[in-house]
């Protein structure tokens, strides 16, 4: 579990460190301010810069937009990471990158450009990065044909390269090459977002925990919402719009099934909420915008479930809102498990992004006068 986190040079943050994390986070600030930004940099961190989460954050905020990028792969200034570093622009080889870690000046994750050199014997082609003194001797703005440059992940003594000047990221994604091993996050990490799941990934999660004790607390957390739920199952969906399955749910004393979705957002949302959490055991949960489609009458039940099942299953949780009623529901449980919840507001002052963190004793008072929600 994360004790705290430092983040620099990522998205919109130059540096901010949150000094106190704990079972149950939430993180809250005015549009624009970082709180997405700050579940990305988290995400990557856990996943250790796992391909698959990169490109899904990059298909996720549609910044693959650029048709010139698949015309001109070979420059990888046009690659869409860019928009991970400060600035939108990949750095110089002997800039520094953007760093994730849990303290400023520990072990940490880099991601940054790196040149390498092919050396070639009789039996073997290698790569071997250059490092800030054999990079003088080179001009990296003309072609040099035993130099590549990368886009790399570095934590302690390992390098894993991420993109190349020569090929584009769809490219890295698909076939994992260069040596990677790191397709897919080898940490428990699930992810809701603003959206919630799609039936692909609901219905995965679903098959991995059916028939298991974890069933029941899902269907006990749709009883918030809509009380006669006593089932749920996935079943294919008409092929003339989608192959995927989709949720339904048996009612009591009703013999038809119903789709889960005609019974509206709320249950939607609660049934990704707590599917996700607990698909995520021994590791981590991020939800953007928790309250998305919940009345504000059952926010609190639904954090008290969060908070239950975090500690039992060992799961860190992050989450964001814009909703006062959120942030109310969140206090009142905290109160009732001080060790187990944090919270935080984003701020921007000056163009920088700061953070103002709270304990249990100070939440209460502060909340009435500084915590901007929208």
């Amino acid at each position: 579990m994360l004790p705290s986190f430092y983040i620099e040079n990522f998205r919109i943050f130059d540096k901010l460190l949150i000094k106190r994390l704990s079972r149950v986070n939430l993180i809250v600030g005015r549009n624009n301010a970082g709180k997405s930004a700050f579940l990305e940099a988290v995400l990557l961190y856990v996943s250790n810069a796992s391909l698959e989460v990169i490109y899904d954050l990059i298909q996720s905020r549609q910044e693959n937009y650029d048709s010139n990028f698949q015309n001109n792969s070979n420059l990888l200034s046009l690659n869409p990471v860019r928009h991970f570093f400060k600035g939108h622009k990949i750095p110089n080889l002997t800039e520094p990158g953007f760093t994730l870690a849990i303290m400023e000046n520990t072990a940490s994750l880099n991601i940054r450009a790196a040149a390498f050199i092919v050396e070639e014997s009789v039996d073997k082609r290698t790569r071997r990065k250059l490092d800030r003194e054999e990079l003088k001797s080179f001009n990296l703005d003309y072609f040099e044909p035993d130099i590549e440059i990368f886009v790399v992940s570095e934590q302690e003594d390992a390098t894993q390269l991420l993109f190349s000047q020569n090929r584009g990221y769809r490219d890295a994604y698909r076939e994992g090459r260069f040596g990677l091993g790191n397709q897919r996050p080898q940490n428990n990490i699930q992810f809701v977002s603003t959206q919630g799941l799609t039936d692909k990934k609901a219905a995965q999660l679903w098959d991995a925990i059916s028939l298991k004790d974890l069933e029941t607390d899902v269907i006990n957390s749709l009883q918030l919402v809509e009380k006669t739920i006593v089932g749920l199952a996935f079943i294919e969906g008409d092929r003339s719009s989608t192959r995927d399955r989709v949720p339904v749910v048996k009612l009591e004393n009703q013999a038809e099934r119903v789709p889960l979705k005609s019974l509206g957002d709320g249950v939607t949302r609660v049934f990704h909420i707590i599917l996700s959490l607990v698909n995520a055991k021994d590791g981590v949960l991020l939800i953007d915008e928790f309250e998305n489609g919940l009345h504000w009458a059952v926010q609190q039940s639904v954090w008290e479930i969060v908070f239950q099942l975090a500690e039992t299953l060992n799961v860190q949780v992050f989450c964001t809102t814009h909703s006062r009623d959120c942030i109310d529901g969140f206090g009142n449980i905290w109160e009732k498990y001080p060790q187990y919840g944090a919270f935080f507001r984003l701020f921007i002052r000056n163009q920088m992004v700061f953070a103002q963190e709270y304990d249990i004793d100070m939440f209460s008072d502060s909340l009435e006068t500084d915590v901007d929600v929208r």
